[in-house]
């Protein structure tokens, strides 16, 4: 193993210690540290995928209750998919569902539950 590897290794070993004690605090609230954690993801990844859920979450939060959820829906999985693709996790609609599941238990991003009731009710 050469010198670069293991610093990159090391360095994702640091960002893990760092998401434990998040889940240590919460484990349910907490579970989308446990997904990035089982999959690898590095910081890097899993910073982009946070930007996503983040910035629908603001969106998510001006959305009323009867409003139709299939276009912000449509969008995050269009902007999850590539991104997804980078760390070989399901680009399919449930593999991105189970992702946005474990993001909507973050107490910042709650309003995610909206989009998470929006497909769990056109199942």
């Amino acid at each position: 193993m050469n010198e670069e590897n293991l610093a990159k290794k090391v360095e994702r070993l640091e960002y893990y210690i760092s998401l434990l004690r998040d889940i240590c605090l919460d484990p349910e609230a907490y579970v989308l540290w446990d997904f990035i954690m089982a999959e690898g993801l590095d910081e890097d990844q899993a910073h982009q995928m946070i930007l996503v859920f983040r910035k629908y979450s603001k969106i998510l939060q001006d959305v009323n209750e009867k409003e139709d959820l299939a276009h912000y829906w449509s969008k995050m999985t269009k902007d999850l998919t590539p991104l997804f693709e980078t760390f070989n996790w399901r680009t399919d609609q449930h593999g991105i569902y189970r992702v946005l599941l474990r993001a909507s238990k973050l107490p910042e991003w709650y309003t995610l539950k909206k989009l998470v009731q929006y497909v769990e009710n056109t199942k």
